[in-house]
C-alpha cells in the first residue's frame, strides 16, 4: 500500500489517516470512535484547501482498488464529511459507496463481530442518504450520473436505492422551471425502477410537472424532446415522456415543430429510424387545434419525388398515415391520393416494378369513402396541370377557366365532397398554381357550412393553407360566393393599395372569374418580382461597378425599375378583358436634380401621389440617403459604407421618414438593403462610428428594395405629407439629386 504521503491527503490529516491505515480488522470496529472524534476536531479547523483536497483524495481511495480493513471503515465512517457536494459530483458516486459498504460489512462479520456489522450498515445507510441527498440540492442535474447501475423504488415521497439508501424528492426539488431537469432525470429512471414504485414515480412527475407554468417551462421540455425524436433509438421515450407532460400533447409549436423536422428528414434522405421517431411523435398530439396528421403529410406536400434520391422515406410516410388515419376524413384522404399519385408517377419514370401495385393497394384502402372516384379524379388531375406551371407548357387562361369549371361541376354536388376539395386546393397546391387553386376553393364555398370550412383554415398546421384562407376569407366577408351583390361601398379612401384593390373586387367594378380577374396578390407579386430583378442584377454588377460614381449607379437602379413598371402596365392589360381598363394605373417618373458639392452624398426622394376620379387624395415623400460598398484590394470589400453620422442628423431633423439604400455584391442573396435612417443611425452611434455604418450590423435589420418599395412606400404609404416636406424634396438648395414621382391612379 502507499504511504500517506502519497496518497494526496493533507499534511495535517495525514497521521490521522496513518493510524487508520494500520488498524487490523479486529482492531477497527473499537478504534473507529476515536477516529471519529479526531476527524471532527480537523474539520473544526481545516480550511477550505485542505477540505477540498481531502475530500479529491477521499474519492480516489473510494474508487476499486485494495484497501485496509482500518481505511474503508474510515472512510465509510467518514464520507458524510469527507465528500462536499462543492465540486462537480464524481460519476457512480453511490454504486462505489455500496461497493465499499459491502465490502466493509463482509469484513466484520468475518471478523466475529455480526454486532459490529449490522451497527454499521446501519450508520453507513444514512450516511449515504446525506452524501447522496447533499449532492443533489446542489447538483439536481447529475441525478442520473451518481446512481447509475443502482436498483431502486419510490414510496410516492423518497427513492429509495437497494432497499436502504433514501432520497426525499422534496428536499432535492427546486421551484418553478428549475426542477424540470431533475424530474426529466426521474423519468429517465423509471425503465430501471422497480414495478411496484413505477406508477407512483410516474404519478409525481405528472404532478410536479403541473405545478411548473407551462410557457416557462415548454422552451426547456421541447428541447429534451426534440433530442429524443431525432435519436435513432429514442422512439420508446417520446410516449413516456408526453404521458409525464401531458400538456404537451396540445402545444402547437412543437407539432409544427415535428412536422418541419420531418419534412427536412425527408428532403435530405435522414435516417430511417429519425423519420419513423417524428411519424410516431406527429400521432401522439391532440388535435384540434394542432393536428399531427397532417403535419406528417404536409412534410410531403412540397416534396420533390422527382429529385429525390431514395422514394423511401416517402413511402413509409405515406403508409404511416394511411395506417392512422381516421375515418371520416376526405380532405385527408384527397391528399393522400394525391401524394401517392405523384409518388407513383415518379416510381414509373424510374423504372420501380411495384409501382402499379402499390398505386392499387392505396386505392383499395380508401373506395369505401363517399365520392371515391371524384376524389380519384381530382387528385390525378391535379397530379397533371400543377406540374404545369413550372414549365412552359403552363396551361392558358381559356383552358384554366375550362379546368376550374370541371372541378366546381364535380366536386360540387355534396357537402363532404367540398369540404374535401376546399381544403386540398389550399393546402397542396404550388405557390405557381395558388390563383387557379384558390379560385376553384371560391367557387366551391356555397353554404354557411363551406364558409364555416373556410375560418376553420385559419387555424391549419400549414402555414400556406392559413395564408390562403385568409384571402379567401376577406372576399366572403365581402359578400363573395353567397349568392348576393354585395352592398355598395362608400366613396371613403383606402387606407393600403392592397385594400383600393379589395374596394375594387367589393365593388365588382372586377367581376370574379375568367379573364376579368385580377388579384391584389398577383399585381404586388408582379410589383415585387419586378423590382427584385432589376436589384439582382444591380448587386451582381456591383464587384465590376462599384468604382462608378454613386450617382451613375442610382441612375441606371432607377432606370431599371421604370422600365420594368412600364412592362408591367402593359402585362396587365393583357391579363384583362378586351375593352376592360386596368382597375390600378402605376406610373414613375424619375428627375435628375442639377449636381450638387460632392461631399453632400447622392440622395433620393420617393414622392408617393394618389389619385382618385380626377384629382389628388394625397402625396407623401420618402427620402433616402445612398451609400455603396467599396473595396479595400482585390475581393476585400470594406467593413463599413461611408456614410457620416452629422448627414443623417441633419436628414432626420427634417423629416421622419428617412432610410438608408446600401448599394452591395450579393453576399448572400442578390439584393440592394433598406435600412430606417433612425435605425442606421443608431448603430453607428452603437459602435462608435462617426463615419460608416457597419456592414455586418446593417445586414442583420435590412429589407431588399423591393419588399420596401412595394409593401411599405405603396402597400402602406409610408412617408411624410407635410407639404414643406414635399417641396422641400424639389428644391435645388434642399433637394434630393433624384426625385422619384410615383402616381397611383
Amino acid at each position: 500500500m502507499p504511504s500517506s504521503a502519497e496518497t494526496g491527503w493533507p499534511e495535517s490529516l495525514q497521521p490521522l489517516h496513518a493510524q487508520v491505515a494500520a488498524a487490523a480488522a479486529q482492531e477497527a470496529v473499537a478504534l473507529s470512535a476515536g477516529w471519529r472524534e479526531d476527524f471532527a476536531r480537523w474539520v473544526r479547523g481545516a480550511s477550505l484547501e485542505e477540505r477540498t483536497r481531502a475530500q479529491a483524495t477521499a474519492w480516489e481511495r473510494l474508487s476499486p482498488g485494495e484497501r485496509s480493513p482500518g481505511e474503508v471503515l474510515f472512510l465509510l465512517s467518514s464520507c458524510s464529511e469527507l465528500l462536499w457536494p462543492y465540486a462537480e459530483p464524481p460519476p457512480g458516486l453511490l454504486r462505489q459507496l455500496l461497493a465499499r459498504q459491502r465490502e466493509a460489512v463482509a469484513m466484520l462479520r468475518e471478523a466475529g463481530d455480526p454486532e459490529g456489522a449490522e451497527r454499521l450498515q446501519r450508520e453507513t445507510d444514512a450516511s449515504l442518504s446525506t452524501v447522496l441527498t447533499r449532492y443533489l440540492k446542489r447538483h439536481p442535474d447529475a441525478l442520473l450520473s451518481l446512481v447509475r447501475g443502482v436498483p431502486c423504488t419510490f414510496d410516492g415521497r423518497a427513492l429509495r436505492f437497494q432497499d436502504a439508501v433514501d432520497v426525499d424528492l422534496k428536499q432535492v426539488l427546486g421551484a418553478g422551471p428549475k426542477s424540470v431537469g431533475l424530474l426529466e432525470q426521474l423519468r429517465s429512471l423509471l425503465p430501471d425502477t422497480r414495478e411496484e414504485g413505477r406508477d407512483r414515480l410516474s404519478e409525481f412527475i405528472r404532478t410536479r410537472a403541473a405545478r411548473i407554468p407551462w410557457r416557462e417551462a415548454s422552451e426547456v421540455l421541447g428541447e429534451r424532446l426534440f433530442a429524443l425524436a431525432t435519436s435513432p433509438d429514442g422512439r420508446g421515450g417520446m410516449r413516456g415522456f408526453l404521458a409525464c407532460y401531458p400538456n404537451g400533447r396540445k402545444e402547437p409549436d412543437w407539432c409544427s415543430r415535428a412536422g418541419l423536422l420531418l419534412a427536412r428528414t425527408v428532403e435530405v434522405g435522414g435516417p430511417p429510424a429519425v423519420v419513423e421517431n417524428l411519424c410516431e411523435l406527429l400521432t401522439l398530439f391532440d388535435s384540434p387545434p394542432v393536428d399531427g396528421l397532417r403535419g406528417a403529410l404536409g412534410a410531403l406536400v412540397q416534396s420533390d419525388f422527382e429529385t429525390a434520391a431514395d422514394l423511401g422515406h416517402a413511402r413509409f410516410v405515406l403508409d404511416h398515415c394511411q395506417g392512422t388515419m381516421r375515418k371520416k376524413e376526405p380532405a385527408l384522404a384527397l391528399a393522400l391520393l394525391w401524394l401517392e399519385e405523384r409518388l407513383f408517377r415518379a416510381a414509373v419514370r424510374r423504372g420501380a416494378p411495384e409501382a402499379f401495385e402499390r398505386r392499387t393497394r392505396a386505392r383499395a384502402r380508401l373506395e369505401s369513402l363517399p365520392g371515391f372516384e371524384h376524389l380519384v379524379w381530382l387528385a390525378e388531375e391535379c397530379a397533371e396541370v400543377w406540374p404545369r406551371f413550372r414549365t412552359s407548357a403552363r396551361p392558358g387562361l381559356d383552358g384554366l377557366v375550362a379546368w376550374r369549371a370541371e372541378v366546381t361541376q364535380r366536386m360540387g354536388k355534396k357537402p363532404v365532397l367540398r369540404k374535401a376539395a376546399i381544403e386540398f386546393l389550399l393546402w397542396c397546391a404550388p405557390d405557381e398554381a395558388s390563383s387557379e387553386a384558390e379560385l376553384a376553393a371560391l367557387a366551391l364555398v356555397r353554404t354557411a357550412t363551406d364558409r364555416r370550412l373556410v375560418r376553420k383554415m385559419l387555424e391549419h398546421p400549414s402555414p400556406k393553407a392559413r395564408f390562403r384562407a385568409r384571402s379567401l376569407q376577406s372576399w366572403l366577408q365581402a359578400g363573395a360566393g353567397q349568392g348576393r351583390t354585395p352592398a355598395p361601398v362608400e366613396a371613403t379612401e383606402p387606407a393600403t393599395l392592397t385594400a383600393s384593390l379589395r374596394h375594387l373586387h367589393a365593388t365588382r367594378a372586377v367581376p370574379v372569374g375568367g379573364r376579368t380577374w385580377l388579384r391584389d396578390r398577383d399585381l404586388e407579386d408582379l410589383l415585387v418580382g419586378a423590382v427584385g430583378r432589376v436589384e439582382a442584377d444591380v448587386a451582381s454588377r456591383h464587384p465590376e461597378r462599384f468604382r462608378e460614381e454613386t450617382a451613375e449607379l442610382v441612375a441606371g437602379l432607377l432606370e431599371g425599375v421604370r422600365s420594368e413598371l412600364e412592362r408591367i402596365h402593359a402585362d396587365l392589360g393583357s391579363l384583362l378583358a378586351q375593352g376592360r381598363a386596368s382597375p390600378l394605373s402605376l406610373t414613375m417618373t424619375v428627375h435628375r436634380q442639377p449636381p450638387r458639392a460632392p461631399e453632400a452624398g447622392v440622395e433620393v426622394a420617393f414622392i408617393v401621389s394618389v389619385e382618385r376620379e380626377g384629382f389628388v387624395r394625397t402625396r407623401r415623400v420618402v427620402r433616402m440617403p445612398v451609400a455603396k460598398l467599396e473595396q479595400r484590394g482585390e475581393g476585400q470589400w470594406l467593413p463599413t459604407f461611408r456614410l457620416g453620422r452629422e448627414r443623417l442628423d441633419a436628414l432626420l431633423s427634417r423629416t421622419e421618414a428617412a432610410f438608408c439604400l446600401f448599394l452591395v455584391p450579393a453576399f448572400v442573396r442578390a439584393e440592394c438593403w433598406v435600412v430606417p435612417a433612425r435605425l442606421a443611425r443608431a448603430l453607428m452611434e452603437t459602435q462608435g462610428a462617426l463615419a460608416g455604418v457597419p456592414r455586418e450590423a446593417a445586414q442583420g435589420v435590412s429589407r431588399p428594395l423591393a419588399q420596401w418599395l412595394v409593401y411599405d412606400v405603396l402597400g402602406l404609404w409610408v412617408g411624410d405629407e407635410r407639404p414643406d416636406v414635399v417641396d422641400a424634396a424639389r428644391a435645388e438648395d434642399t433637394g434630393a439629386d433624384f426625385v422619384v414621382d410615383l402616381t397611383v391612379r
